[in-house]
């Protein structure tokens, strides 16, 4: 599936926003906490890895930002539910 075009914005429940913004937080906070790892590292071929770690942690937190600046409420979220009972 491809996206839209940049200047067209994508809608998105308020749900699947929310995921994606704690996806970005949980992959920050990871990266940060790797980043506190990364001096008790002693051996250099561990510490090489564990950078490329947290750069994928970073690059992938960096691109679902992106996307959620995309974003926008589809209009089905913003109405009230209606009972099917």
């Amino acid at each position: 599936m491809r996206l839209p075009p940049a200047s067209e914005p994508i809608r998105v429940s308020d749900r699947f926003r929310l995921t994606l913004e704690a996806t970005i937080l949980s992959l920050e906070a990871g990266a940060a906490r790797d980043e506190r790892t990364l001096p008790l590292l002693a051996d250099p071929d561990h510490r090489r890895r564990h950078q490329l770690l947290i750069s994928a942690q970073l690059d992938r937190a960096f691109r679902l930002r992106e996307l959620l600046a995309r974003t926008v409420r589809s209009s089905a979220s913003s109405t009230s539910l209606v009972s099917r009972y």
